[in-house]
């Protein structure tokens, strides 16, 4: 991810950015490295599958125009490496992704100013720059969590280890052993080595075959010790995912009036409201350039309000385009729009609605606007817009779900 590259060369002495990205690296004159363009990587991994192919295909390359333009003066050593999980996005694309993927190849092979090229290609024909220091990191915030740290995970490496060194152990001391089943055993490690099992176990991907996934990892270990002929260790017959899930939406405490002024004016502003945390609720197919940190919810007697927290405020001011669509159900369909443009906000939507944004967007909609009584059942996304097209939308797969009661008849705290 470009983030190592950016934390290698920090570790360097070099920290600035510059346009260091698109080009190819050579470490030690032993390896070609690329450092993928986040942004066009994720654009194609989560947020293209929403727009028509036609719009998607028409963003990406203005963007490659862009980045053209930008490099114009040292085009030799230029390549944008677009990196993502080949076979997660197109599931969710219109036509498992083949009018977009032929439109953009039909557009990027009739354009002279751009070539498609393997990975190969491109090491063996651009001139590669030096990096001096490479940094340890993965793909997601530069660093590990994903994978340790958490008590689940470093039980299963433990687990893991174990069973290895007792291979190791075993054929050291029985050189005459089957080898077929000494191959066997190694294989099952090998398995068991795979970076996918630590993704799941632990709080930040939590899915509905968790424990299935515990049963699985624990059996290939366990089969080690059968191929073997040794004692199962009683560890790897105790599930090491305990099944508790952190909660992504938690509920208001009380009733809140917050002042709309696009900032957190007090500690207390929006205390006892509910959230919902995008950073927890991540989803297996992690994006790095995600827009919403949070979401905070609440209301009083007459609004229901709506706080918008994210990743980086500076950099959501700074795109032109730039919208936020809050989608409601109670339980029929209605929806509000906050576009930025520049330093002014415009509302969209035809319910009642006040919003204002500076390090964060606060916006309110009058209940009685949600439901003619003014209260009841509700659900709702919000989503990050660019040009009207979905960027990105919380929760991805379910409503946030809350109870308005009826004015005067609030009971948070059980008798």
């Amino acid at each position: 991810d470009e983030d190592i590259l950016y934390q290698s060369m920090a570790k360097a002495g070099r920290p600035e950015r510059g346009h260091l990205l698109h080009t190819v690296y050579n470490y030690r004159n032993a390896l070609r490295i690329f450092f993928r363009d986040r942004a066009l990587s994720d654009r194609i991994g989560f947020v293209y599958s929403e727009w028509d192919a036609d719009k998607a295909v028409a963003d990406f390359v203005g963007h490659l125009r862009r980045i053209r333009e930008l490099l114009s003066s040292d085009l030799e050593h230029a390549v944008v490496p677009v990196i993502l999980d080949g076979e997660n996005a197109w599931e969710y694309f219109e036509n498992d992704g083949d009018d977009f993927l032929k439109l953009l190849y039909d557009q990027l092979d009739e354009d002279s100013a751009f070539r498609t090229v393997t990975m190969t290609e491109a090491a063996e024909q651009v001139p590669p720059r030096n990096l001096p220091r490479l940094f340890a990191g993965s793909w997601i915030n530069h660093n590990f969590r994903i994978w340790i740290g958490h008590p689940e995970d470093n039980t299963a490496w433990d687990l893991l280890s174990a069973a290895r060194e007792a291979l190791v152990k075993f054929q050291s001391e029985n050189p005459d052993f089957d080898q077929s089943r000494l191959q066997q055993a190694w294989r099952q490690i090998y398995i068991a080595e795979g970076s996918d099992w630590c993704w799941w176990y632990g709080d930040e991907h939590r899915g509905a075959h968790n424990a299935q996934f515990d049963r699985t990892y624990r059996r290939h270990l366990v089969a080690v010790y059968e191929l073997l002929g040794l004692e199962i260790p009683v560890a790897l017959l105790n599930p090491v995912h305990h099944g508790t899930e952190v909660p992504l939406a938690e509920l208001p405490e009380t009733l809140v009036t917050p002042q709309l002024d696009g900032r957190v004016t007090h500690f207390y502003e929006w205390a006892g409201a509910g959230v919902y945390n995008c950073e927890v609720a991540g989803g297996a197919m992690h994006r790095g350039d995600r827009m919403l940190a949070s979401i905070n919810f609440g209301y009083d007697h007459e609004w229901l309000y709506i706080r918008l927290d994210f990743t980086n405020a500076a950099t959501v001011r700074f795109h032109k385009g730039t919208g936020f669509r809050v989608d409601f159900y109670v339980p029929e369909h209605r929806d509000v729009t906050v576009e930025l443009t520049g330093d002014s906000l415009n509302i969209v939507g035809e319910m009642k609605a006040r919003a204002e944004f500076d390090s964060v967007l606060e916006l309110a909609v009058l209940r009685a606007d949600l439901w003619e009584e003014g209260h009841g059942e509700l659900g709702f996304t919000v989503s990050a817009l660019a040009d009207g097209q979905p960027l990105e939308t919380w929760p991805d797969n379910e409503w946030i779900q809350l109870t308005v009661p009826k004015p005067d008849s609030e009971l948070f705290w059980p008798m």
